[in-house]
Parts: structure tokens; C-alpha cells; sequence
């Protein structure tokens, strides 16, 4: 049976985690030998929820973390909870929230994160960008990371349909977890320092431009983050689901690619594990 008392007691020691506590909550605590008053007691539990549930961030955003610092980190961390609606279901759904948190900063409040980067970094308006790009970073790479494998078929059977006689209308698909993003940043540079927490934290910015990046799970479960080659970008940006390897096959002779070697990159792609489906179905 639940005692409506207790589920009072519930109902107001969450609201005290992002409100003032009520005197009522107060009340209801009696201070065991040791501790000053209620509200001494009271703090304490609520730290260690509040620490509980912002935990998994620390880990997760250990990229935003080499670049900005510890301090600033744990510092919009505190203001992401303060501002926060309530609980967040799980690790996932908290570090999405904290990833859209960063991306909405305002302009003074991504200059106070930044205070305390590389001096070398040329202007505000690239320090910005790099925390922005280093959050998105390690939200993609959490969730690639998180999300099981969904493939209906393991890499053997799919290298096996790859060499059927009717395989060109097979329709090669990624990873659902895969993700292709577009940076002006070497991310995959930017990615191997914070994970080495290098203490060069100088911005490795891509030397011609921008380029598409590829992250993705390996067949270790581990985040793999990448740059892709033109023919790797127009093949994947294709792949899914929809286009066949006919029909690929057929686009790449327009940037100089023969039919072979568009199979052997798919081939490639299969035994990384970003392609991970080969669909024959019509719906």
C-alpha cells in the first residue's frame, strides 16, 4: 500500500531539486546527532541526487571537457540542471538535452566558457565553434556508441549477397546509428587529442574546407571517427535504402568510378560495419 505521506515526501524532495525547498519538506526531517539542523541534512541528500543524475555527463562529454576545462564544465553543467524541467529518464535522454543546452547558449554565456581555453585560438567566434563542435562530438559518439548494432544480417551473409548474380538490385543501407556530419574542424584530429587529453589544445581545422566525417561504431562496439573521401561521401550519402548498387554503381561513373570499384568500396564499408543492411524487400 502506498502512504500518501511518503509519496508527498517524494513529490516535494524532487521539486526541492531544481526549486527552493518548502518549509514543509523541512518540517519533516529530524536531525540525527551530528548535524546542525534539517536543512544541513536536506542539502546533503540533495547533492548527491543532483550528482547522481549529472554523473554520466563528466564521462560522456569528455571531449567538451579536455577543451573547455574542468571547472567550466562542471560550472554549465550546475546550469544546465538548475534549468532543467525535472529528471531525465536516462543517460541518453539527459546527454541530448545537455547537447541542445550547449548548442543554445547565448553569446555572453559561451564567452564565459571559453574564458579559460588556448590563448592561441584566434578569435572568440572560433573558441565558440569549437565547444559547440566538441559537444556535438561527444553526444554523436555516445550515442553511436550506445545503441546497439541494428543489422538483420551479419557481415559474412551480407559479403555473400554482395557476390549473388542479383545483387545489383540489392539496396545497401548504413547503420541506423551511423552518423555523417559536415565540420570545418578536423574532427577526427580533434577527437584523438581529447582522448589522448593531449596538451596541445590548439583547433585542428580541416586544410581545404570542410569535409564530411563519418562516425560510427566499429565491429568492437567502440566510437571510430573518421574523414571520408569524396567517393565515400557520395556513396553513403546515398545508402538508404533506397538507391540500389545498380544504381550507384551507375552515379559513380559520373566522378570517374568503375562499376568494380564501387562494389569493393561497398565491399569496404560492409566489413567496417557502416553498411549494415543490404534490402531486397519492396516495401
Amino acid at each position: 500500500m502506498r502512504s500518501p505521506q511518503i509519496v508527498r515526501l517524494q513529490q516535494q524532495f524532487l521539486a526541492s531539486l531544481h526549486d527552493k525547498p518548502r518549509q514543509w519538506l523541512i518540517d519533516q526531517i529530524i536531525p540525527a546527532p551530528g548535524f546542525e539542523n534539517a536543512e544541513e541534512i536536506l542539502k546533503i541528500y540533495l547533492h548527491r541526487a543532483k550528482a547522481r543524475t549529472v554523473d554520466p555527463l563528466n564521462s560522456i562529454y569528455n571531449c567538451l571537457r579536455w577543451l573547455i576545462g574542468e571547472a567550466a564544465l562542471h560550472k554549465l553543467i550546475d546550469k544546465f540542471y538548475a534549468d532543467s524541467m525535472g529528471e531525465p529518464l536516462n543517460s541518453q535522454t539527459m546527454a541530448t538535452e545537455f547537447g541542445a543546452f550547449i548548442g543554445n547558449l547565448s553569446a555572453e554565456e559561451m564567452r564565459d566558457a571559453t574564458s579559460d581555453m588556448d590563448k592561441t585560438i584566434e578569435s572568440e567566434s572560433d573558441a565558440c565553434t569549437a565547444m559547440v563542435s566538441a559537444a556535438l562530438l561527444d553526444w554523436r559518439c555516445h550515442w553511436v556508441a550506445m545503441i546497439e548494432h541494428r543489422s538483420e544480417e551479419n557481415t559474412a551473409v551480407l559479403n555473400k549477397k554482395l557476390m549473388h548474380r542479383s545483387s545489383m538490385w540489392l539496396r545497401p543501407r548504413m547503420n541506423k546509428t551511423t552518423r555523417l556530419c559536415t565540420s570545418g574542424i578536423a574532427l577526427d584530429s580533434f577527437w584523438e587529442k581529447a582522448q589522448a587529453n593531449s596538451t596541445d589544445k590548439s583547433i585542428p581545422h580541416c586544410s581545404d574546407g570542410p569535409k564530411t566525417f563519418l562516425i560510427h561504431a566499429d565491429q568492437a562496439h567502440k566510437p571510430v571517427v573518421r574523414d571520408l573521401s569524396n567517393d565515400e561521401d557520395h556513396l553513403l550519402n546515398h545508402c538508404d535504402g533506397t538507391h540500389t548498387i545498380a544504381s550507384l554503381c551507375h552515379e559513380a561513373k559520373f566522378y570517374g568510378r568503375s562499376k568494380e570499384q564501387t562494389v569493393e568500396l561497398i565491399r569496404k564499408l560492409i566489413d567496417e560495419g557502416v553498411i549494415r543492411n543490404l534490402d531486397d524487400l519492396l516495401i
